[in-house]
């Protein structure tokens, strides 16, 4: 693993770990309770950051407008709380991985059962 990569890593879930606090102790938009962010990738000059949720309440498209009117806020709170040179744009992904999951281990049960 590069210099580069692990920078970005790092980067990563500190993003993670900070959106989430911001999201449970500063957001007040009600469309992004019972959100959870899952991962966040950032692009090598750390510039980009892909921010991975799931969400326990609003719609997925309720839930992306929401972060859509809270990432000003978002950036100017982590520009504030992190030492980053750039606070990276954020673009808010629905992380369906889980929902594949559990497809898929639905489908063993039944298998596992004869069902298949």
């Amino acid at each position: 693993m590069s210099i580069s990569s692990r920078r970005c890593n790092r980067v990563g879930a500190l993003l993670r770990v900070e959106v989430a606090r911001l999201l449970l102790e500063e957001v007040s938009d009600p469309s992004l309770h019972g959100v959870s962010i899952t991962e966040v990738h950032v692009s090598g000059d750390l510039k980009q950051a892909e921010i991975f949720f799931t969400s326990q309440g609003s719609s997925e498209k309720e839930v992306v407008r929401g972060f859509q009117r809270a990432a000003p806020f978002l950036k100017r709170r982590l520009g504030e709380t992190l030492s980053l040179r750039f606070v990276p744009d954020m673009k808010f992904i629905v992380d369906t991985q889980m929902e594949t999951v559990q497809r898929l281990l639905g489908l063993m049960d039944k298998n596992a059962r004869g069902e298949g």
